[in-house]
């Protein structure tokens, strides 16, 4: 009797034994560390969550910081789901900390992914009606690829109507007419091809001559440039010569004023002398022209004689 409890006392404390390592071993694969603290977060997305499965990993910036805790609807709104994340109490969750769904490649086995949290951003607390602080949630890259395909479909949707309203029938007879004009237009140039190179060779000429021009513009440029100094002497000799001139003047003035006066007094009687003998040759000249015998016979003339000019 005593051997067979002992062997069933060993074997109950086996059992425990056995029993406590279990435990613990579930323990420790649930919460991790049991020696680390955590602290637990809300999280709401209105996003699917298909793929993510309790004890789930959360990452921040790609290091594994805590476990999904709870995946459920939100009580308040069914539309929600509302997650709980159980994080290493020694990672800073600031105010500006996202939380995303990130789903491994075509696994879709998902994680949570943290980011942001600057310095100067304090610490996430709890609101005021909330048990544990709430981080704030960003879309998934999926949910960013399906709103970027939608938007491109509803692109291209609106561009097919604006292509089928631009081809429609009032405006396929002008686009019609528009090709046709377009290949008379090649055709006119076709014919017109020699004109056109003769026209390009003749471009290339001027441009040629004009290039030839410019450089010798440069160099009559450089000529009137290395000229300005001499135009300067040039003006610094007639500037001088301007001051000896003057200083001539004020220096002999009188004499020249009384000389001029008196060149003009000559000149005016001179001038006076011409005037009378100008009107003295006048009235000859119209005598002459109404009879020219005055030549001849001055200013007594006889009476004309029949059938001379002036008979009567």
């Amino acid at each position: 009797m005593k051997a067979n409890r002992l062997r069933y006392s060993i074997v109950g404390i086996f059992v425990i034994l056995l029993g406590s390592l279990g435990v613990g071993i579930s323990l420790w694969l649930t919460f991790g560390d049991v020696s680390k603290e955590y602290q637990l977060y809300r999280v709401y997305m209105t996003e699917s969550v298909a793929g993510l499965y309790v004890d789930a990993p959360v990452r921040y910036r790609g290091v594994e910081v805590g476990r999904v805790r709870t995946i459920e609807l939100d009580p308040a709104n069914p539309e929600r789901v509302r997650l709980t994340l159980a994080i290493e109490r020694s990672v800073p969750i600031k105010q500006d900390t996202i939380a995303t769904l990130s789903v491994q490649g075509l696994t879709g086995i998902a994680s949570i992914e943290l980011a942001g949290g600057s310095r100067s951003s304090p610490l996430l607390k709890p609101a005021p009606g909330e048990t544990y602080p709430v981080m704030k949630t960003g879309p998934s890259l999926f949910t960013r690829l399906d709103r970027a395909v939608s938007e491109l479909i509803t692109n291209l949707n609106r561009v097919a109507q604006d292509a089928h309203a631009l081809l429609g029938p009032g405006n396929r007879a002008t686009v019609a007419q528009v090709l046709t004009h377009l290949e008379q237009v090649s055709a006119t140039l076709a014919q017109r091809r020699g004109d056109l190179n003769q026209g390009l060779v003749d471009l290339h000429r001027v441009m040629a001559n004009t290039a030839r021009a410019s450089e010798r513009l440069d160099g009559l440029l450089a000529r009137m440039e290395a000229g300005t100094g001499s135009v300067q002497r040039m003006a610094d000799q007639v500037a001088r010569t301007s001051v000896s001139l003057r200083s001539w003047v004020d220096r002999d003035g009188h004499a020249l004023a009384g000389s001029a006066v008196s060149a003009f007094g000559e000149m005016r009687a001179l001038a006076l002398e011409l005037r009378r003998t100008t009107e003295r040759l006048d009235q000859v000249v119209d005598r002459f022209q109404e009879d020219p015998r005055f030549l001849l016979y001055g200013n007594t003339l006889e009476a004309p004689g029949p059938g001379e000019r002036g008979a009567p």
